[in-house]
């Protein structure tokens, strides 16, 4: 058997020998890049964003300005000219009291994150699983993120991290059939981390933060909002 593949091996154009070569090292090289993130694991530590609130409009200050005295002087004083009696004037009416929306003014500019929506990763098998808490928050400046914390996934290649509209896929097809946007390379399996919303995405479209390998098409887990 041995020496008849041998043979059959002899009797092969180089070219297609080589074609072989490059293919067989192609597809190792795909097995590897495919396989080899399942036997370890990234982990980030990103901290919380810390983002200062606005600064509010500049208040006029209420402040009396005392005014100049000129200095006083060795020469006499000149007397002036005795005036004839005018009529009495009449009083001027009060100024308003300024009111207190006047002197303070209103706003409803936050200084601390709100969160916006939350939810908890789960499991789908025992090559698909993530934990941990996904939350949706908007910045005092107004700048939305989703947080990632205390998380941890099976590590897998091509995973990105998304916003899908279906509350819990669980297949390629679940996850684009409601709408689904994509936003950034998950950067590690393990560890808090933040990904920026774009600014202009309608949040109420989705129901749940998903970790997708697009290589293959398989859905490692997802984060239903449950808020």
């Amino acid at each position: 058997m041995a020496a008849q593949t041998l043979k059959i091996w002899r009797g092969i154009h180089p070219l297609i020998k080589v074609a072989m070569g490059v293919i067989a090292i192609a597809v190792l090289g795909f097995v590897i890049w495919a396989a080899a993130p399942l036997f370890y694991d990234r982990q980030v530590d990103e901290d919380f964003p810390l983002v200062s609130a606005p600064a509010g409009p500049e208040v006029e200050s209420d402040a009396v300005v005392a005014p100049m005295v000129e200095p006083a002087t060795d020469e006499p004083e000149a007397v002036a000219a005795p005036v004839e009696a005018q009529p009495e004037a009449q009083p001027a009416a009060p100024a308003a009291a300024p009111t207190a929306a006047a002197d303070v003014v209103a706003t409803s500019v936050p200084t601390e994150p709100i969160v916006l929506r939350s939810g908890n990763f789960t499991h789908i098998d025992a090559l698909h699983s993530a934990e941990g808490t996904a939350t949706l928050y908007e910045l005092p400046d107004g700048t939305r993120i989703l947080r990632l914390e205390d998380f941890q996934s099976t590590n897998g290649p091509d995973l990105f991290i998304g916003l899908s509209g279906h509350p819990m896929p669980r297949s390629s097809a679940e996850l684009h059939d409601q709408g689904y946007i994509e936003l950034e390379r998950l950067r590690g399996n393990q560890g808090n981390q933040n990904y920026v919303i774009p600014p202009d995405l309608d949040l109420s479209l989705f129901q749940s933060v998903t970790i997708y390998c697009r290589a293959f098409g398989t859905m490692f887990s997802s984060a239903a909002f449950d808020t």
